[in-house]
C-alpha cells in the first residue's frame, strides 16, 4: 500500500502494523517494535515521502478499566521504533528498556501491563 502511495508523490503515515488492540500474550510488543514503516519496495524517494507512523487503538474492547494496560507497553515500543534512529533496532535490548520503563509507569499510578512476563519492579 504504502508503495502504491508514495509512488503517486503522496506523503504517507504507517498505522497498519500499530493497531493496540490487535492483541497477544506476553511480549507481544515486539511485533510492534519489528515494524518499519519504511520497510517497503520502493525507491529512496519514496520512502522519504514516508513521515512516520502512528498507533491506533480501537475501543470496542476497553474501558477505562483496562485502557492503560491495553496501550501500554505496547506503545512504548511503538514510540520507541518510530522516534529511535534506524540503528536502534535490538529488540532484546528494547525488553531490558520497557521493563524498565514499565516499572517507572507502575510506581507513578500508571497501570502498564507486564512486557515480558511477570517482571517485578523494585
Amino acid at each position: 500500500m504504502l508503495n502504491k502511495i508514495t509512488r503517486d508523490g503522496l506523503p504517507a503515515l504507517l498505522s497498519s502494523c500499530w493497531y493496540l488492540d490487535h492483541l497477544s500474550t506476553g511480549g507481544d510488543w515486539r511485533k510492534f517494535y519489528n515494524c518499519d514503516p519504511h520497510d517497503f519496495i520502493g525507491t529512496g524517494q519514496q520512502k522519504s515521502l514516508v513521515l512516520g507512523g502512528e498507533a491506533c487503538m480501537w475501543s470496542e474492547v476497553v474501558n477505562g478499566h483496562n485502557i492503560l494496560s491495553r496501550i501500554f507497553p505496547r506503545v512504548s515500543a511503538t514510540a520507541e521504533k518510530l522516534w529511535s534512529a534506524a540503528s536502534v533496532n535490538n529488540a532484546d535490548e528494547a525488553a531490558r528498556r520497557l521493563e524498565e520503563q514499565t516499572c517507572r509507569m507502575n510506581h507513578r499510578g500508571i497501570p502498564a501491563q507486564p512486557p515480558n512476563g511477570p517482571g517485578f519492579c523494585i
